[in-house]
């Protein structure tokens, strides 16, 4: 008890101790918030990170298309069969045990597979792009034959699906 009362003596006898208790818990706090907001950031990557995706393939695309000769404005949007997939990593681990009885021997084997966490994180190993399902392209120069299919072509290719799931549109007049 004795020490305790030392060591607060101690402290008081800092100059300026307000100003360093100050300082450190000014400190603390931006530790906090800095760990607190890139938490956020990356479940906001995580979360809303296949909308994001999406906007910005449909707006590169877009940009791209309307660089082809004719094409004009173009607006492009992609549906897709399913919300894709993440690959995550894992550890399996397999238990075998045998029972032998005065007639009869069985033998049970046991697998079980569990994620590898990283903090309260899984870890994943791969994201899969989801399946894309079709594809509208509006573009002011649609209405050219030669136009519609070099924006169809490059579509298909740019998306690597088949050019069934396009369609191409005029866009209206405005």
């Amino acid at each position: 008890m004795e020490k305790l009362k030392q060591i607060i003596a101690k402290i008081k006898s800092v100059k300026n101790i307000e100003i360093i208790i100050g300082l450190v818990i000014i400190a603390v706090m931006i530790i906090i918030y800095s760990n607190v907001s890139e938490k956020k950031a990356e479940s906001d990557i995580s979360d809303g990170g296949g909308a994001a995706l999406t906007a910005n393939l449909e707006s590169r695309l877009a940009d791209i298309l309307g660089e082809i000769e004719g094409a004009g404005e173009v607006k492009v949007m992609i549906t897709y069969a399913d919300t894709g997939d993440k690959v995550t990593a894992s550890t399996t681990n397999t238990h075998t045990t045998t029972t032998n009885g005065s007639t009869s021997s069985s033998t049970t084997t046991t697998t079980t597979s569990s994620p590898i966490l990283s903090g309260s994180d899984v870890v994943i190993l791969e994201e899969k792009m989801p399946e894309i399902k079709g594809v509208i392209v509006v573009a002011e120069g649609a209405g050219d034959m030669k136009v519609k299919l070099k924006l169809m072509q490059a579509t298909a290719t740019v998306l690597g699906i088949n050019a069934n799931s396009i369609q191409i549109f005029t866009r209206r007049a405005v």
